[in-house]
């Protein structure tokens, strides 16, 4: 992927008791000026949001890379208080500023 086409996407974190409310304004702004949303769980399994809604990933966090990418967007979750499931999404937000591609962390994460 070309560089120009790498600021045109921004990554969207997706993992179970995600908060689903929190993303709305963003997304749709992004979407709307130009941006790709692609989402990315854990897997490409889907997950289920703290609202109940099922999210198909377009992408597993194994397949992410900062040079793919204008900025990765990490929303809040019931998860990010319970353990250590979403210490890899914390990982991928270190590359990513490493990498000095930017991190949208959201309320809890």
């Amino acid at each position: 992927m070309t560089s120009t086409s790498a600021r045109a996407v921004v990554h969207l974190a997706v993992y179970d008791t995600l908060a689903d409310w929190e993303t709305g304004y963003t997304t749709a702004f992004l979407a709307q000026n130009g941006y790709r949303v692609r989402t990315v769980g854990p897997e490409r399994e889907p997950v289920t949001t703290m609202g109940g809604l099922r999210v198909q990933p377009d992408l597993a966090l194994a397949e992410l890379r900062p040079e793919d990418s204008a900025l990765l967007i990490l929303p809040g979750a019931g998860l990010w208080d319970a353990g250590d499931d979403l210490a890899p999404f914390a990982r991928a937000a270190r590359a990513f500023l490493d990498a000095e591609v930017p991190v949208a962390a959201i309320c809890g994460a």
